[in-house]
């Protein structure tokens, strides 16, 4: 095969070989034999050449490739399986690319040149991105006829890659000179002319279109600046070749402003300045910022040496680096900064490690510091201060500074060491109270024993006396001497009355407070039957509540109901029968209106409410009062403890009691017990 042809031979090897060893008998090519001279031409063209080439075939564009393009394009599979088959089955990734431009040489039979084509190739297994400088030139015979197309590519990827890589720098760079409005500017030294980008004319004021020159820049430059600066700035960049200066300007508009221009110079082989490249970015709203930022702080110094407190500032590592008037005269020192110690210098011994612990822990967190601690003041004495420190920080959350102020708390801490002495003082006092008043509970429950055993004995031997000297039926008596003894006997019936009720009294305080539950209804009913005979005698109607248990000391609730009945059945309007009514309901504590109620209990609200003779309400609280009766002993009997007694049970069950009336109408006792 191709034995005739020259350049094949010498070119054999790799494909060429691959194509002498293939059998092409089954090919719709036909036999090698009978290829055409120009096909035979061509492959002889495309074998030897060092650079990739194809060769597309006939009607059914036959491909063929050298090992170049074998190699460069990633060409996979046995040359045997791919070598004469169609550009879909040698390029599977390639073809679609390639086969508009082939189709159109096809028709137009007219050379194609392709310079950074896009092709995308197997390599390695992935499907990457390649650039070639391609040409599709046309094959005929020796007729001229057409008959294929032979491919001559240059694999351009690698310039095109840098070259992209630079057009994205150069755009990214153009675009943060944009984002951050900052002009570049280039003045050939030898010349004078100068480029410049476009934010440079708007920042003088001029239209973005507008061509300025250096001597028209400059001319914008505040005369004090354009000398005293910018032109010194310029002889010390001819021994440096850094170019930098903030200056002055006046925009064409007039307006003032500032700039800051920053480049650097370039020398030729002689040594001589050739050019500047330089940019430039308008810094008014920086320098305004800056002169705000210095007279707030020119500001903050007169008014904090003003003031009487010392005030202070720290870096955010917690060194001073300000302090006021106030504080300097205080502690008559010259400096109080990191490198003289600072205020560990006049910190209190005794204080300056747990000082040091804080603030560290302020500083790590940028929590508020505070703490309180003794300051020595210029004579050498301490006086206690509360030191505050509160961190300023940025929007980031960084601490920028601190601000610290030191509140002189002498006199506080005076007063209040004054204050605990007499605390302790009067601690003493009520403990020694408190010891005497025990020693009055012990005489207190001597005479409860006394008033209950040796008080009574002379009385009832009064009252056996009395029942004597009033003899059988035939005890003749003066009719003022029974009148005395009646006299004598009612008195001491009374006093047995008044020492009992006082036990009573006495007991509701000394009495162990043991709660069980009751059925309030069992109990009402239990004191209406020890009353029956007087319920009787007066005609008395009584209505009860259903049951209701509650927990109560039984003796004591029992004492209340007996109390508060006994008191309805006797304050009664002389000809109309008492009507006595009880209530039992559960209440919750926020719909009672009184200052005792609490919200978030449950209450048992009792009421007991008569026909009987009432009372004024401007007698509502006192009537609970020990001793107080509001009626005639002689129409009323009774020794003024009862209601006390009710009040003093009510509040041993952690509740309270009220009272309503309309004279000649009746009364209501309400009572609320916390349910447990």
């Amino acid at each position: 095969m191709f034995s005739n042809n020259k350049n094949l031979l010498a070119s054999k090897g790799g494909v060429a070989t691959a194509m002498e060893e293939m059998d092409w008998s089954s090919s719709t090519m036909g036999s090698v034999d009978h290829w055409p001279v120009s096909l035979r031409s061509a492959l002889g063209i495309m074998l030897s050449s060092k650079f990739p080439m194809l060769l597309f075939w006939g009607k059914d564009i036959h491909c063929f490739y050298n090992d170049a393009c074998y190699q460069g394009m990633g060409i996979t599979g046995n040359h045997t399986d791919l070598l004469g088959k169609t550009g879909a089955v040698v390029l599977p990734k390639t073809w679609n690319v390639m086969l508009p431009i082939v189709n159109e040489v096809l028709k137009n039979t007219e050379a194609s040149w392709h310079q950074e084509q896009w092709l995308p190739i197997q390599l390695h297994g992935k499907t990457v991105d390649s650039y070639w400088t391609s040409s599709y030139s046309p094959v005929h015979n020796e007729l001229g006829v057409f008959e294929g197309i032979i491919v001559t590519l240059n694999d351009v990827t690698e310039k095109v890659e840098v070259r992209k890589k630079m057009e994205e720098a150069e755009e990214r760079s153009r675009l943060a000179t944009e984002i951050a409005e900052i002009a570049t500017w280039d003045l050939d030294l030898q010349t004078h002319e100068m480029i410049h980008s476009e934010n440079l004319a708007h920042i003088f004021g001029y239209p973005k279109t507008a061509k300025l020159s250096n001597a028209m820049m400059m001319s914008h430059l505040h005369a004090e600046d354009l000398s005293n600066i910018a032109e010194k700035a310029f002889e010390v960049a001819m021994t440096t070749g850094i170019y930098k200066f903030e200056s002055r300007i006046i925009k064409k508009s007039g307006e003032s402003g500032w700039i800051r221009s920053h480049g650097k110079i370039f020398f030729n082989a002689d040594d001589e300045p050739v050019k500047i490249i330089g940019t430039l970015i308008d810094i008014t709203l920086e320098q305004n910022r800056r002169e705000i930022l210095m007279k707030s702080e020119s500001k903050f110094r007169l008014l904090a040496d003003s003031m009487p407190q010392l005030i202070w500032t720290a870096d955010p590592a917690g060194d001073l680096n300000y302090y006021n008037r106030s504080l300097a005269e205080y502690t008559g020192a010259s400096t109080l900064t990191k490198n003289t110690g600072g205020w560990p210098t006049i910190l209190h011994r005794t204080e300056i490690k747990e000082y040091k612990n804080q603030w560290r822990r302020a500083i790590m967190s940028g929590a508020d510091f505070q703490i309180e601690h003794r300051l020595r003041k210029n004579d050498g004495t301490y006086r206690w201060h509360v030191t505050r420190a509160i961190a300023q920080k940025d929007s980031d959350g960084t601490i920028q500074m601190w601000v610290g102020t030191s509140t002189d708390i002498q006199q506080q801490k005076d007063f209040t060491g004054k204050l605990e002495q007499q605390v302790k003082e009067r601690t003493a006092e009520l403990e020694n109270n408190n010891i005497n008043l025990i020693k009055i509970n012990i005489e207190l429950q001597s005479f409860v024993y006394i008033s209950s055993h040796d008080l009574q004995e002379p009385l009832r031997k009064i009252q056996i006396f009395i029942s004597r000297l009033y003899g059988g039926a035939d005890a003749k008596l003066p009719e003022n001497t029974t009148l005395y003894l009646d006299k004598i006997n009612e008195s001491a019936i009374r006093m047995r009355a008044l020492i009992q009720d006082l036990l009573a009294y006495s007991r509701t305080n000394l009495a162990d407070n043991i709660f069980v539950k009751n059925d309030l209804r069992a109990m009402a009913e239990k004191v209406i039957d020890d009353y029956s005979e007087l319920i009787q005698e007066s005609g008395a109607t009584i209505e009860v509540f259903d049951s209701y248990e509650l927990k109560v000391i039984t003796f004591q609730f029992w004492q209340l109901l007996n109390n508060l009945l006994g008191n309805a059945l006797k304050f009664t309007k002389p000809g109309v029968p008492p009507h006595i009514v009880f209530k039992a309901v559960r209440i919750n504590g926020s719909g009672i209106d009184h200052p005792d109620a609490d919200p978030a209990l449950t209450y048992c609200h009792i009421s007991i409410a008569d026909n009987g003779i009432g009372f004024d309400m401007e007698y509502k609280d006192k009537i609970f009062e020990v001793f107080r009766r509001l009626h005639n002993n002689e129409v009323y009997t009774g020794t003024g403890i009862g209601l006390a007694i009710v009040k003093k049970i009510v509040q041993n069950h952690g509740g309270f009691i009220t009272a309503s009336s309309v004279l000649n109408q009746g009364t209501t006792f309400d009572i609320y017990i916390p349910e447990m």
